[in-house]
């Protein structure tokens, strides 16, 4: 395995290849240092220019060697994001690293060979912007300052599973940031909508650390990752780099999803390459996923529904039997209209009820929802209650209501952005 930095020769791109070759060594892997030469260079005097840039690798390869790296270099010909990608899977790279760039582009939105890179490569790439806090972090004097962007996606495991491959190369003081927009947020969670954009009332900050703390997952020695939560109203992207700077991060990691055309807009990754101050690193879902590092989910908490009918109870025992030892069930029902005090403790008395022997080890806890819309009522539950798995019964009335799940639970289906397991109960 190796790493590869591209390199055109600039200061930046010197500071990058340090960077690498100390990786490289660090890591015991080989490091290929390349330049890609666009064919109207070569067309004019095609073998001096080749000698020429041969010439510059060779130097800057020798440079390299003093850091204890085992250099090798290479000429490709043909646009970076055309080139690189399969020179690396020949080299079965697993890093890309490149300088920042030289000039920023006039308008962010469109891309120029940075951002071409990115979106053709299924490797990590690590923009560095400054060698020095790297060199630092590496000869063990401090250890590396990371902000971990997170959010829902698969892109933070991706970044997850990358940021624990580096911390072999040294320690990592690891932040954890997310951005997010209170009104939508509220909207999702069930929650009152707040008087301002950036308004957080307790009960919004409470469900976000629980649910983004359990996403950021644990430092190396078991404790909590920090989090820092800020509500944003323009581009996430701006944020995230905001909350880079103020943790004085010396890099920036964010999963990175591959966009076409205008859509990379809204890329976080797409941004933060070219706006951040520091170093970044854009992972992409499918660099984890091709190397199968991404793990097993772990079901913490379920949310299990009844209507509390002979039916809707038939996928009760089901449902709890696929709680592991040592997970939360939420066992819940949803009433038409907010009931009064009597008749929610009785409903949670009836739920109780329901809760069948066997249940070592698993913390059972009965709630009682109400809402005009069921469905909606569940999915926002499972939202606020960061469960990892929704369960609930359907059953079906008449041949052709056999064919289809209940009006419920499609709309749970279609709302969730949960996994939702539906159990059949037989008919009767």
């Amino acid at each position: 395995m190796s790493i590869l930095c591209a390199t055109d020769f600039s200061r930046g791109a010197s500071g990058a290849a340090t960077v690498a070759a100390l990786l490289a060594a660090r890591r015991r892997l080989a490091l290929w240092l390349v330049h890609c030469a666009s064919p109207e260079a070569l067309a004019a005097a095609a073998e001096p220019v080749r000698e020429g840039l041969q010439a510059l690798l060779r130097e800057e390869a020798t440079r390299l060697r003093h850091l204890h790296a085992d250099v090798h270099t290479a000429l490709l010909e043909g646009a970076p994001e055309q080139v690189l990608a399969p020179f690396a899977a020949q080299r079965t790279a697993r890093l890309v690293v490149v300088g920042a760039a030289a000039r920023r582009a006039p308008f962010e939105g469109v891309g120029g060979s940075l951002d071409r890179i990115a979106q053709a490569t299924a490797l990590p790439l690590l923009r560095v912007e400054d060698p020095a806090p790297f060199e630092a972090w590496l000869s063990a004097s401090r250890p590396l300052r990371v902000l971990l962007g997170v959010d829902r996606s698969r892109g933070t495991q991706a970044a997850r599973a990358w940021l624990a491959e580096l911390q072999e190369a040294g320690p990592l003081e690891v932040v954890a940031g997310h951005v997010f927009h209170a009104h939508d947020e509220a909207r999702r969670l069930g929650l009152p909508q707040p008087r301002t954009f950036d308004e957080v009332t307790p009960e919004l900050q409470r469900a976000l650390e629980r649910e983004l703390g359990a996403l950021a997952g644990p430092r190396p020695d078991g404790g909590p990752v920090p989090l820092r939560l800020r509500a944003g109203l323009g581009r996430v992207a701006d944020d995230v780099v905001a909350l880079a700077r103020e943790e004085q991060a010396d890099l920036l990691v964010v999963g990175h999803h591959p966009h076409k055309a205008l859509s990379k807009l809204w890329s976080v990754g797409h941004h933060a390459l070219r706006l951040a101050p520091m170093a970044v690193a854009a992972v992409p879902v499918r660099a984890s996923a091709s190397h199968g590092e991404l793990p097993l989910p772990t079901v913490r908490r379920l949310l299990v529904a009844t209507d509390l009918t002979e039916s809707g109870d038939a996928a009760l025992p089901l449902a709890l039997a696929l709680a592991p030892p040592g997970s939360q069930v939420h066992l819940v029902t949803v009433l038409r209209a907010q009931p009064s005090v009597d008749e929610r403790r009785a409903t949670e008395r009836l739920l109780r009820q329901r809760v069948p022997w066997g249940l070592h080890g698993r913390e059972v806890l009965v709630e009682v929802l109400w809402g005009d819309d069921p469905a909606l009522a569940l999915t926002q539950a499972a939202e606020r209650l960061d469960a990892d798995l929704v369960c609930l019964g359907s059953r079906g009335r008449g041949t052709l209501a056999r064919a289809v799940l209940g009006s419920v639970a499609q709309e749970v289906l279609a709302l969730s952005r949960r996994p939702v397991l539906v159990l059949r109960t037989a008919a009767r």
